[in-house]
C-alpha cells in the first residue's frame, strides 16, 4: 500500500464496494483500471502487477458463477414443475391447508384470511394462471379495534404473517396492506411496551423441551390482533420478528435490536432463535430464558429483510421485475376501506391479564403442622426411583418393585422412613431434620410440596433445620440437602445421625416374612470415603441383583471422623424405638457384614458457629452393581452437581407436566388422591 504513494491510497480507500463478482470475472475492477490510467511509474505498474495476480480469484469467480447459474436454473425448474391446483377448492374459492399423505386426504382447514403469510402463495398462484383471480377477494378480511385504531386481524397475530410477504412483495401507499403492516408493527410495539419487554412476537421456537431435549416450536402473537385465543398466555420475543419490521420503521426496529444484545440474545453466529419471558432458567430466577438455537428459515428471513433495507428493496425488485408479476401488481393497490365491519374479539383477548407464567414455581401445598388427621403425602419419582415423603416427614424408597426401605401403611404412626437425628452434645437435647423420627414441639415447622421436592423447615431453640428432598432425575437416588442455621447467639457443637432401615426386597414378600429377608443382607462401610454400601445376597441365578449405598457430605469443615452402623439392634437399643434410638447416647458401634437387621447409620461432629449456615447432602442410592453405587457415590460428593440436580428437577418436572398435558393443579390434586390410596 505504500508503494502506491498517499494520492493513490486516498483514491484505493475511496472505493468502498469490492468488484462484483461478473466484474472480477471479466477482470475490469474499476479502480484498477482508473489507477492505470490517470498515474504512470511504479503506481501504475503496481496496479498491473495486482491485476495479474488477481488470476486465482478470476478463476473462482467463473467457477462460483456458474455454480450460480446452474442453481438458478434447476430453481426455475423446479418452480415450472410446482402446481397447487390439487389444494384449490374451487367452490370456496381457498387453498386448503395442506394435503395429508398417510390418510391420502386433504386437510380440512383452508388458508381464509388475507392477513397471512400464505397470500405470497395465493398472489404466485394467481400471477402463473394456477388459479383465477377472484380467490384474492374471496380471502376475509376482519378488521378488530386495537387501542384506538382499527386493524386487519390476522389467526395468530405474528409478525411474520403480515411481514414475511414483504421480502418479496412490495407494498403501495395508502393500500390496504401498506396500512395493514405498518398497524401491526405498531400494535407490536405498544404490545411490548406494555409488558416491559422488547417487542417482535412471531411464531417460533421457546424454552420447551420434548423427550428427546428438543425445542418445541409454535406461533406466538398480540392479543387483540389475531383471532386465536389464548395469545395472552405466553410472551416469546424472535429477534427475526424485528428484522422483517426493518422493512416498516428501521428506526425502531434498530432500537429494538439493540435492546435484544442487552438481554444476551446475541452471540458468536448471530441472533439467537428467541427468548422466553413465560418462563424462568431457574427455579427461583427472573423470568426469560434463552433459546439458544439457530432457525434457517428465521435467519434467512432476517438476512433478506437487510438486504433489502440496505440495497433499496433489491428483492423487491426482482420479483416484480417478472412480466408476470407486473401483470398481477393490481391485486396489492386494494385500497382501505372507509368504514369497515368491525370484528368484536371476546373481552379476556381484547383486555388480557398479565402473561401467565407457565413455568413459574409449580403450584404447592403447605402445611404448618405434621399433626393431621391423615398423613399428608408427596409421590417422587424418576420413573425406576421412587420415594414417598410425608408431612411429618415419613416414607419410603422404593426401586423397580422392591423396597429400599422399609414401610408399613400404619397411618397412625407413619414412623418409618430415612431420617436425619440432630444432638446438642452440649446439653444433650436432640432433635430430628422433620418431625419424625424424634417429635417434640418445634417452634416453628413448615413443610411445603411442589411437584418436584419437598421442603420441610422447623427451628427448635435457635437452631433452623431447612431439608429439600428430591429424586435425582439422571441416576437412581434420592438427596436430602439439609441446611442448618445457628440463630442461637452462641458456638453449637453439634452431632449429626443419619438412618434408613433397609429391607432391599419386594414389598409383600417382606411384609409376609421380615425376619427371614433381614438374614440375605451384607453391609460393608468405606472408611476412606465415608460410604456405606450393602448387597442382598442372590438366593437363584434368576433373581435381580441389589446394592444400595449411603453417603452424608458436607460443604464445610466438619469435627472428627464420620463413623457408622449397620446392626439395628445395636442402634436402637433394647426396649426403644426411632424415636429414642440408644445410639444418641453414646458411640456408634461400627459393626458391618453379615448383620441380622440392616440399618445404614452415619454419624459426623461439626461446630456451628453464631449466624453460621452449614449445608450437607444425604444420599440414598440403588443400582445393579457395586461399581454401578460407588460411582453415584462420589458423583454426588461433589457440592456443585448436587446443586445442579436440585435445579434439573424442577426442569424435568415442567417437561413432564407439559408431556402428560396437565396443570400443576391438577398434579396436585393427583398427589392429595394417592394419600388415600397409601394409607387407605
Amino acid at each position: 500500500m505504500a508503494l502506491l504513494g498517499e494520492k493513490a491510497q486516498s483514491e484505493l480507500l475511496e472505493q468502498s464496494l469490492a468488484p462484483s463478482m461478473r466484474q472480477l470475472a471479466a477482470e475490469k475492477v474499476p479502480y484498477l483500471d482508473g489507477l492505470k490510467k490517470e498515474h504512470t511509474g511504479t503506481t501504475a505498474d503496481l496496479a498491473g502487477h495486482i491485476q495479474e495476480s488477481m488470476a486465482p480469484a478470476v478463476w473462482q469467480a467463473w467457477e462460483a458463477l456458474g455454480k450460480a447459474d446452474n442453481i438458478v436454473e434447476r430453481i426455475r425448474d423446479m418452480g415450472q414443475q410446482m402446481n397447487f391446483r390439487f389444494l384449490y377448492d374451487g367452490r370456496r374459492r381457498l387453498f386448503h391447508i395442506g394435503f395429508n399423505i398417510n390418510d391420502q386426504k386433504l386437510d380440512g382447514s383452508y388458508y381464509d384470511m388475507l392477513a397471512s403469510e400464505a397470500r405470497l402463495t395465493s398472489f404466485v398462484t394467481i400471477a402463473r394462471g394456477d388459479v383465477p383471480g377472484e380467490h384474492w377477494h374471496a380471502m376475509a378480511r376482519p378488521y378488530g379495534t386495537v387501542g384506538r385504531s382499527k386493524a386487519l386481524l390476522s389467526w395468530s397475530g405474528t409478525m411474520f404473517e403480515y411481514l414475511m410477504p414483504l421480502l418479496l412483495q412490495k407494498t403501495y401507499e395508502n393500500s390496504m396492506l401498506d396500512r395493514a403492516c405498518r398497524e401491526a408493527v405498531k400494535v407490536q410495539v405498544r404490545y411490548g411496551r406494555q409488558k416491559g419487554v422488547p417487542w417482535g412476537i412471531s411464531e417460533s421456537a421457546y424454552a420447551d423441551l420434548d423427550a428427546s431435549k428438543i425445542y418445541q416450536y409454535k406461533a406466538f402473537g398480540v392479543p387483540g390482533l389475531g383471532l386465536k385465543r389464548g395469545l395472552e398466555e405466553d410472551l416469546v420475543v424472535a429477534p427475526y420478528a424485528t428484522f422483517l419490521a426493518l422493512q416498516i420503521d428501521p428506526r425502531a426496529a434498530l432500537a429494538n435490536l439493540g435492546k435484544l444484545v442487552k438481554y444476551g440474545l446475541y452471540g458468536d453466529y448471530g441472533f439467537y432463535e428467541s427468548i422466553d419471558f413465560s418462563r424462568r432458567r431457574e427455579r427461583k430466577g427472573e423470568t426469560g430464558v434463552i433459546v439458544r438455537t439457530f432457525m434457517a428459515h428465521h435467519q434467512a428471513m432476517g438476512f433478506l429483510a437487510l438486504d433489502n433495507l440496505l440495497h433499496n428493496g433489491v428483492m423487491q425488485n426482482r420479483f416484480h421485475s417478472d412480466v408476470r408479476v407486473k401483470a398481477s401488481e393490481p391485486l396489492l393497490y386494494e385500497r382501505i376501506p372507509v368504514q369497515p365491519p368491525i370484528y368484536r374479539l371476546p373481552e379476556k383477548q381484547r383486555d388480557p391479564s398479565g402473561v401467565v407464567p407457565t413455568e413459574m414455581i409449580p403450584s404447592e401445598s403447605k402445611f404448618n403442622t405434621p399433626h393431621t388427621p391423615r398423613p399428608k403425602t408427596q409421590l417422587l419419582s424418576n420413573g425406576d426411583y421412587s420415594i414417598l415423603v410425608t408431612a411429618a416427614g415419613g416414607g419410603w424408597s422404593r426401586w423397580k418393585g422392591l423396597d429400599v426401605t422399609r414401610w408399613r401403611a400404619d397411618s397412625t404412626r407413619d414412623h418409618w422412613g430415612t431420617f436425619c437425628y440432630i444432638k446438642n452434645t452440649d446439653s444433650g437435647r436432640c432433635w430430628s431434620s422433620a418431625w419424625h423420627p424424634v417429635g417434640g414441639k418445634p417452634d416453628n415447622y413448615v413443610v411445603s410440596m411442589t411437584i418436584d421436592r419437598v421442603e420441610i423447615r422447623r427451628s427448635d431453640r435457635g437452631i433452623e433445620t431447612e431439608s429439600e428432598i428430591i429424586v435425582c432425575p439422571e441416576d437412581d437416588a434420592e438427596i436430602r440437602r439439609i441446611t442448618l442455621i445457628n440463630r442461637s447467639g452462641s458456638l453449637t457443637p453439634l452431632e449429626i445421625t443419619s438412618f434408613a432401615e433397609l429391607s432391599l426386597a419386594p414389598h409383600g414378600a417382606d411384609l409376609m416374612h421380615p425376619a427371614f429377608h433381614k438374614l440375605f443382607v451384607r453391609t460393608e462401610f468405606l472408611e476412606d470415603e465415608g460410604f456405606l454400601l450393602a448387597q442382598r445376597r442372590v438366593r437363584d441365578p434368576d433373581d435381580q441383583p441389589v446394592w444400595a449405598g449411603h453417603s452424608i457430605v458436607f460443604e464445610s469443615e466438619v469435627d472428627g471422623p464420620i463413623r457408622c452402623e449397620t446392626d439395628r439392634r445395636a442402634f436402637v437399643g433394647r426396649s426403644r424405638d426411632v424415636s429414642d434410638p440408644e445410639a444418641l447416647d453414646g458411640e456408634l458401634s461400627g459393626t458391618t457384614g453379615m448383620v441380622l437387621d440392616p440399618v445404614f447409620s452415619l454419624r459426623q461432629n461439626l461446630k456451628l458457629k453464631v449466624a453460621q449456615r452449614v449445608s450437607f447432602t444425604l444420599v440414598l442410592c440403588v443400582g445393579d452393581s457395586r461399581d454401578e453405587v460407588l460411582d453415584i457415590l462420589r458423583k454426588y460428593s461433589n457440592k456443585a452437581i448436587v446443586t445442579r440436580e436440585l435445579e434439573l428437577t424442577w426442569r424435568k418436572a415442567q417437561l413432564e407436566l407439559r408431556h402428560l398435558r396437565i396443570q400443576p393443579e391438577e398434579a396436585r390434586r393427583f398427589q392429595h388422591i394417592a394419600g388415600y390410596m397409601i394409607f387407605p
